[in-house]
């Protein structure tokens, strides 16, 4: 799927202004281009709610050019939660991503059925994939999984032009037997206390704004 967005350049504008008449500001940039724009707030929710991180936004300039970009990161209001910033990265024909993608877990394991609790480690593979080819989801079927199977990153069979580069040894899923069940839950347990809660939607190395 294509997404597109009206993108407009600012030159002195300030950000609290532009703010203040419902538009995003941001950035474009590569290590040729760093241009500053900006988007309407409410088509910019629109298109990042099914976009997100992982797919390729086109930005439709004034100048009727059009450019591929995806979002590197949107810095959000602490209080209110909604986005302040966004830096769109542009991207270079032929240019491939380092990126994370989602896993989609299907069926019903062997094992569970059995007495035994399904366990997936991992919530997302880390691949590197031509914009276009980034797929939605990878699929991670578990139906064939006895009580104390692993199936490992180097297991999944990945869609044409995706590299993996999350450790093939990691565990994507396991079924745990019944007597291990407290153990997991524990562990579970203390992982989410030790989580943070997050500032930035990213995916990569943050920029700053401009002084206002």
């Amino acid at each position: 799927m294509e997404y597109k967005l009206k993108a407009y350049y600012r030159e002195s504008e300030k950000p609290k202004v532009l703010r203040r008449e419902g538009k995003l500001p941001g950035i474009m940039y590569n290590k040729n281009v760093n241009k500053k724009l900006y988007v309407h707030l409410g088509e910019f929710d629109k298109v990042f709610r099914n976009a997100g991180v992982h797919h390729v936004i086109t930005l439709e300039l004034p100048d009727g050019e059009t450019v591929d970009t995806v979002v590197r990161q949107v810095q959000l209001d602490k209080r209110r939660r909604r986005p302040e910033h966004v830096d769109f990265y542009v991207l270079t024909k032929g240019q491939t991503l380092d990126m994370y993608v989602n896993l989609k877990f299907v069926g019903e394991a062997k094992g569970v059925k059995l007495g035994g609790v399904l366990s997936t480690p991992l919530t997302d593979l880390e691949v590197r994939v031509l914009p276009r080819n980034i797929p939605g989801f990878i699929e991670v079927d578990v139906s064939e999984l006895e009580i104390g199977d692993v199936l490992h990153a180097s297991d999944l069979a990945l869609p044409e032009g995706v590299e993996l580069l999350t450790d093939p040894e990691a565990v994507v899923a396991t079924v745990v037997p019944p007597e291990d069940i407290e153990k997991l839950e524990a562990e579970a347990a203390e992982a989410e206390g030790m989580e943070a809660e997050p500032e930035l939607i990213k995916r990569g190395k943050a920029e700053e704004e401009e002084a206002e």
